[in-house]
C-alpha cells in the first residue's frame, strides 16, 4: 500500500510538471501580433513621363505641376479596383486599365499597379510619409510611402521602382 501510494503522488507530480511545462511553453512561443497596413501602388501618366506611387490607404499624396496641383487620396476595394479621392474634381474608381483624370488644371492617367500591399505599420513609421521626386518635366509628385518618377526616386530601401512600359490604353 505504501509503494502504491508513493507511486501515486510520483506519477501525479509529473503530469503536473508536465501541464505546467506544456502551458508555459504555448504562451511563449505565441507570436507577437503584428499591425499591418494596406497600401497601393499606382501608375501615374502625364504626356509622356510618369510616375509610380506606393501610398498607404486613407493617405494623401500631391501632384503638382506649374503652380496646378491635384490632392488625391486612395482607398482599396474589392476585385482590385481603387476609389481615389480627388480634391476639387470627386471620387473615381480605377483598376488595372488606364483611366483619365482631369482636374485642378492636371490631366493626368492613372492605373493600378497593385492594389493589395501590406506593409508592417513599423516599417511604414520608419519610412515617414514625406517622399518627394520630380519627373523629368517637373512635375512633383509628394506623399507616399514610395514615390519613383522616370528622373528621380525617393523612399526607403524596399522601394518598388520597376520602370513601367507604355500605357495600357
Amino acid at each position: 500500500m505504501f509503494k502504491i501510494n508513493r507511486l501515486v503522488k510520483a506519477v501525479t507530480l509529473l503530469v503536473a510538471l508536465a501541464l505546467i511545462l506544456i502551458v508555459w511553453g504555448h504562451g511563449r512561443s505565441a507570436p507577437q501580433p503584428v499591425n499591418m497596413v494596406k497600401a497601393v501602388q499606382l501608375k501615374i501618366t502625364f504626356g509622356q513621363h510618369w510616375a509610380n506611387v506606393t501610398a498607404v490607404e486613407g493617405g494623401t499624396f500631391t501632384v503638382e505641376r506649374d503652380g496646378k496641383k491635384l490632392a488625391i487620396t486612395p482607398y482599396i476595394r474589392d476585385a482590385g479596383k481603387v476609389e481615389l479621392r480627388v480634391e476639387s474634381v470627386g471620387t473615381l474608381l480605377v483598376g488595372k486599365g488606364l483611366t483619365k483624370l482631369a482636374g485642378g488644371g492636371l490631366e493626368l492617367g492613372v492605373q493600378v499597379l497593385d492594389a493589395n500591399k501590406k506593409f508592417s505599420s513599423d516599417i511604414v513609421a520608419a519610412a515617414g510619409l514625406t517622399c518627394c521626386a520630380k519627373a523629368c518635366d517637373g512635375t512633383l509628385v509628394c506623399g507616399g510611402v514610395c514615390v519613383c518618377t522616370d528622373c528621380g526616386r525617393c523612399g526607403p530601401g524596399w522601394c518598388d521602382c520597376a520602370i513601367p512600359g507604355p500605357p495600357d490604353e
